[in-house]
């Protein structure tokens, strides 16, 4: 029954965490079109460079969602875990193409440094001012469904939206300067900054994001301390073969072989050790293969 509830929850949150990602897909939409056009329009570096981020965040956010729609697909007997994976390579593919678009930030912004060009800092000043209020809405609702246990593929969209803040920022800043110095290399000076300011945090959301796809034990979990909680259960003398991994966000996986002394104790000890993972380390998906002491002291 626990196990149910916790499926139900987990289906109840994802529906919530869809609307929000279909709002926040509209907001940035939208602003992605008008920046560009006016980024285009007026030669700025820095919004045609936020704009390609934005452009990237809402492939993003598509993804996430088609993720989250397939992960609610139902196992099988090909695909035994259903679709859950399609949320973690969500954020994979979408750091990717930030990487890349970081570099082609850099390239742009040398070109630009080599031969700058006028550029009307009002025009920046306003069209960033919008992208920081859109950004800041969007933070907002996307900010209790960051946490990777809830939702990878949202914790990467809030990533990327956090960023654009931090850009919309640096553009702003870029047309005070122009207006009151008329040092118009601060658009490809900003755009480099908002290049490495996107670098380092897509690199670490494409870390995790690969550590749960190679199937590596999560942060959060100690294996020695999950082997000890195990071990502590009565009549248990011995655990090997102990794996744990993340099936997708907010889903963990064990399996073990554990030895009991007392074969006619098997159901109890299995009871027991599946309450502690529950509870205590929030795995409600174990799989344990009980063995006899003494069959196992003979192997």
């Amino acid at each position: 029954m626990q196990r149910r509830n916790n499926t139900i929850e987990l289906n109840l949150k994802s529906v919530d965490r869809k609307h929000v990602l279909t709002v926040v897909l509209l907001l940035t939409s939208v602003y992605f079109v008008v920046q560009i056009i006016i980024g285009v329009a007026i030669g700025s570096l820095a919004l045609i460079s936020d704009a390609g981020h934005m452009l990237i965040d809402v492939c993003g956010l598509v993804m996430a969602l088609v993720a989250m729609s397939f992960s609610q697909r139902p196992a099988t007997p090909n695909r035994t875990y259903g679709f859950y994976r399609a949320e973690i390579l969500t954020p994979l593919l979408n750091s990717t193409f930030l990487i890349l678009l970081s570099f082609y930030i850099l390239y742009e912004a040398y070109q630009r440094i080599l031969s700058p060009s006028q550029i009307s800092g009002h025009s920046v000043i306003l069209v960033a001012s919008v992208g920081l209020a859109v950004n800041l809405v969007s933070i907002v609702l996307l900010r209790p469904h960051t946490e990777l246990k809830k939702s990878n593929g949202a914790h990467g969209a809030y990533l990327e939206i956090f960023a654009d803040t931090i850009g919309s920022v640096g553009v702003i800043i870029s047309g005070i300067v122009i207006i009151s110095t008329k040092f118009y290399m601060a658009d490809a000076l900003i755009s480099i900054g908002i290049a490495l300011f996107i670098l380092p945090r897509t690199w670490l959301l494409i870390r995790k994001s690969i550590h749960i796809l190679i199937e590596g034990t999560p942060s959060h979990l100690a294996h020695e301390e999950i082997k000890n909680s195990i071990l502590k259960v009565k009549g248990v003398t011995g655990v090997f073969d102990l794996h744990i991994w993340t099936i997708t966000s907010g889903i963990h996986a064990l399996s073990a072989h554990v030895v009991v002394i007392d074969n006619n104790r098997s159901r109890d000890v299995l009871q027991e050790i599946n309450s502690i993972l529950e509870k205590n380390f929030n795995i409600s998906h174990a799989t344990i293969q009980i063995e006899s002491y003494h069959e196992s002291n003979k192997i």
